[in-house]
């Protein structure tokens, strides 16, 4: 997300609590898609556009209703047995390239952290593999470097184990890398329009493993 001299970095790590919760998304948007199914020519049943289309096409398929995308999708995340973990980090615009290996090292601590706290708490182990959306070779080489640096110096760093960071190989990502860019997104849109309801934030708030600012704000709602 971009502001005039602002930018805003926000990165989700995303996470099954259970081995069936990617079978079940599937299996959920496909019962979406059954529901959603008219008699219309494929021709004339254009998807929504809209940010959701944006970065979730393959969710914002069976979705015909703008109005109603956010909350369809939002409810369709939140029965879905998985977790977040978000980073965000505020750089001006125009900055050296010296300052993404730092940006991308606060956002891999920051996910990773949380994760490693899940992991204790839950005492469950690692994933073996973290997959990325794929940007250009340079930016891939960056991440993968500045990951290898970042992991071993965590607190965390023996619960993580040898926990590998990879790329997706192909243009269309797979449907749970849909579900982080949707939360990702709607992170971004809520640092921006703070004051805007978001069914898809709080979803997204409400499934986050804490450090997070944000689940601490929600606990502090709770409160009053």
């Amino acid at each position: 997300m971009s502001t005039q001299d602002k930018r805003i970095d926000v990165q989700i790590l995303c996470w099954p609590t259970i081995s069936a919760a990617w079978s079940m998304l599937t299996q959920s948007l496909t019962g979406l898609q059954s529901l959603r199914r008219d008699d219309s020519p494929a021709s004339i049943r254009a998807p929504i556009a809209s940010w959701l289309h944006d970065v979730a096409p393959q969710l914002c398929l069976p979705v015909r209703e703008p109005n109603a995308a956010e909350t369809t999708l939002a409810t369709l995340i939140r029965r879905l047995p998985l977790r977040f973990a978000v980073a965000v980090v505020e750089h001006q615009v125009g900055q050296s390239a010296g300052s993404d290996t730092l940006r991308y090292r606060s956002l891999f601590s920051g996910c990773l952290t949380a994760y490693g706290t899940y992991l204790k708490s839950t005492n469950q182990t690692a994933c073996r593999i973290i997959i990325a959306a794929p940007g250009n070779t340079t930016d891939n080489e960056l991440r993968r470097a500045t990951y290898g640096e970042v992991l071993p110096h965590l607190d965390s760093a023996a619960r993580l184990g040898a926990l590998e960071l990879g790329f997706w190989p192909e243009t269309t990502v797979p449907l749970p890398m849909e579900v982080a860019q949707l939360a990702a997104a709607s992170v971004g849109r809520h640092l921006e329009r703070p004051s805007e309801a978001s069914p898809l934030f709080e979803t997204v708030r409400a499934h986050l493993s804490p450090p997070s600012r944000f689940h601490a704000l929600s606990r502090q709602k709770r409160r009053k």
